[in-house]
């Protein structure tokens, strides 16, 4: 099996079949972060994919705790205030080629 057919069998696996060039993290059928976690997990560690460069909350950003105000909050616990960005299958695939997150 190749690297693009482990990829896909692998989102088929956590979520479900998705054409290439649909996003896990954008649109009305967007993925939810927790899940999106685990996937990216087994994702690294089963295809081998160094995602050092990967930033999780640029793709998944942090909604914060809502009833408290971000300056008593630790960085991690505070709201991002941006849009998610398109994290897409083909992303997902020519990385796996790469053996290393190149977005």
């Amino acid at each position: 099996m190749n690297k693009a057919e482990s990829v896909r069998r692998l989102i088929a696996e956590y979520f479900w079949d998705m054409p290439d060039d649909a996003s896990l993290s954008t649109g009305k059928n967007g993925v939810l972060p927790e899940e999106a976690n685990d996937f990216f997990e087994e994702y690294a560690e089963s295809l081998h994919v160094d995602m050092s460069a990967f930033y999780f909350r640029k793709y998944f950003p942090n909604e914060g705790v809502r009833f408290l105000p971000g300056a008593i909050l630790p960085k991690y616990m505070q709201t991002d205030h941006h849009q998610p960005a398109p994290l897409t299958v083909e992303m997902l695939i020519e990385s796996a080629v790469a053996g290393r997150w190149l977005y």
